[in-house]
């Protein structure tokens, strides 16, 4: 004997493992989904009149008027990794001239 239970969708009694007798024929085809066309936006008039800021926006003035100092430093090596850069090429160099002499 098949196990039954009871749909939670009509009430109706379905065995296990298969659909619902009463929900099966009730079901609405899905429909597709609306499509939006970007071309037919529309700006509302509510926004119409907003003072936005132009092309002519400079970020590092903003950055320096909001936090109150530099917008941010160079980036860059510090100077004692190019020291350390010269002193390996040097030693480097020291190394080739010795040998080939």
């Amino acid at each position: 004997m098949p196990e039954i239970y009871q749909c939670p969708f009509c009430g109706g009694e379905a065995a296990v493992g298969s659909p619902c007798p009463g929900c099966v024929g009730k079901q609405k085809r899905k429909r597709p989904p609306v499509r939006k066309d970007p071309k037919r936006w529309k700006q509302d008039e509510v926004h119409d009149g907003l003072d936005l800021p132009d092309d002519g926006f400079d970020y590092d003035e903003f950055v320096a008027r909001e936090f109150g100092h530099v917008p941010h430093r160079k980036l860059g090596v510090k100077w004692y990794w190019w020291a350390l850069g010269c002193a390996l090429l040097a030693i480097v160099a020291l190394m080739v001239v010795t040998r080939l002499w």
